[in-house]
């Protein structure tokens, strides 16, 4: 009997080690991607879980850019003077005086992006949006031709944003005077930012309207980005991290824990730790990443550019681990620079050799033509194409995702340029999908269908983010293995 007793203590002791073994390698991953009551994603902002940010910019919508819609400047093609039609925000507020400008850009406010686009996101596994915002709509002046209005349909989208489950970072775009030169600044030409402090200032101000808004939407809004691509190559870095002290000690004044985000300045990794001050807490350096914005970029074949992907990005996971976490906030699946005004309205391509500046055409083949594989229809690629499409943001994924602390892709939509449409790269199969991460505030315990992988074709990356409980799931038999073990040896 006593032979007996301390068998089936043995056999209930290694039971319960076995079942402890899988429970534990559920609680240790599968925590990760549904959090517990304890780590509420909605109220934890330092909770990254073991999923990454897995986001989409929703760009071109509060300041609008000339590749990202094209129909609002090609009203302007019909003044002869190339000179006088613009180029940006700021010149097409201009062109069209600011009742007219209003009228398109509420009416761009309030289609361009609808719930139904966020549902779609979701669904597909994106768990986070990137929304970039002028200045203008926070501080405008009455000598700026910009219009404001823009705070109404930002907080219409951040309630969809918290129906649909997506935690959202506002990202202040523009600045007074440029950060950059760049039309996505809101206005192309010489930058004047840093040239006076009153710039500074507004810049600020924004800054802090932004940030305040981002507090009362604190359930949906988990970072905030101060500024986007300051130039290094315009403004001297360390005046960049005066700017970046002041806006973290602003920022931080207002919220504690919501994420502090800097742009690199187009610094290499090696170099970032210049820009981040030892006492930040719960900061992120974003990162733009994209291969065809130079004469060599666009030169070289599909090969060399998903090699070249780990060539660029191969600090950026070292810096992720001993210094702030890094994000790559903006990428796409393009290579080529053929897509309609992504030089800017009125510029040609460097593909073609029709790009101001260039004298001859650059790209990988014999003849250089922006049509077929390079044009605007994507239902003219070819499947060749459409593979690399695919094998180029798998390349860049198996970094993003997986290294570092996650990635927003760069833009939600556009009207006609398809490599830089994820709802289009996903309907088309070049784009993956992930498990649904996006947790509804109102539906915090989301079903198990929900949270079923979407897409299973992206391999090792599906693989990685698929849950423990498959393997959690074999304790129960392994229980049942032992209790019959104990019985035929009790017998």
């Amino acid at each position: 009997m006593l032979t007996h007793v301390l068998l089936a203590f043995f056999l209930l002791y290694t039971s319960c080690m076995a079942a402890s073994l899988f429970d534990s390698t559920e609680s240790g991953e599968e925590a990760a991607s549904t959090p517990s009551a304890d780590e509420d994603p909605h109220t934890n902002k330092n909770l990254f879980d073991a999923t990454p940010i897995r986001g989409v910019n929703i760009g071109g919508v509060f300041l609008i850019e000339p590749f990202i819609r094209p129909s609002l400047f090609d009203q302007f093609l019909a003044i002869g003077n190339e000179t006088e039609r613009p180029v940006d925000e700021w010149t097409f507020s201009a062109a069209l005086g600011k009742e007219e400008a209003r009228r398109q850009l509420e009416q761009h406010w309030d289609t361009f992006v609808t719930r139904e686009h966020l549902e779609a996101m979701a669904e597909s596994g994106i768990n986070w949006i990137r929304i970039p915002i002028g200045y203008w709509a926070f501080n405008l002046t009455q000598d700026e031709p910009f219009v404001d209005g823009q705070v109404p349909y930002v907080e219409r989208l951040l309630g969809w944003a918290r129906d649909v489950g997506l935690k959202v970072e506002l990202d202040l775009h523009g600045a007074p005077g440029s950060q950059n030169g760049y039309d996505n600044s809101g206005r192309r030409g010489t930058p004047k930012w840093l040239l006076d402090r009153g710039n500074v200032d507004r810049t600020l101000d924004a800054l802090e309207k932004m940030t305040r808004l981002a507090a009362d939407w604190d359930d949906v809004v988990y970072g905030i980005q101060i500024l986007n691509e300051p130039s290094r190559w315009k403004w001297p870095v360390a005046d960049i991290l005066e700017f970046y002290n002041e806006a973290y000690d602003l920022v931080r004044g207002i919220t504690q824990d919501m994420y502090f985000m800097i742009h690199d300045t187009f610094l290499g990794p090696t170099e970032w730790a210049t820009l981040v001050s030892a006492n930040w807490t719960h900061a992120l350096m974003d990162t733009h990443i994209y291969q065809m914005f130079d004469n060599y970029m666009v030169s070289i074949n599909e090969t060399m550019h998903i090699d070249m992907v780990a060539e660029m990005t191969k600090d950026i996971g070292a810096f992720d681990r001993e210094h702030i976490g890094v994000v790559v906030g903006e990428f796409s699946a393009a290579t080529h620079d053929c897509t309609k005004y992504i030089n800017g309205f009125g510029t040609g391509s460097r593909w073609e050799g029709t790009l101001p500046g260039t004298d001859h055409p650059s790209c990988p083949f014999e003849t250089c033509k922006c049509s077929g594989d390079y044009g605007s229809d994507y239902t003219q690629f070819s499947d060749h194409y459409k593979r690399f499409l695919k094998r180029y943001i798998d390349a860049q994924l198996a970094v993003y995702d997986r290294s570092i602390a996650g990635w927003f892709y760069w833009n939600f939509r556009t009207e006609g340029a398809p490599e830089w449409d994820y709802l289009v790269g996903v309907e088309q199969g070049w784009f993956p999908k992930f498990p649904r991460t996006a947790v509804p505030l109102a539906d915090d315990t989301s079903s198990s269908d929900s949270m079923e992988v979407a897409n299973t074709e992206f391999g090792d990356l599906q693989a990685s983010a698929a849950p423990a409980r498959h393997r959690a799931d074999l304790a129960a038999p392994i229980r049942a293995l032992f209790a019959l073990l104990f019985l035929a040896l009790l017998w």
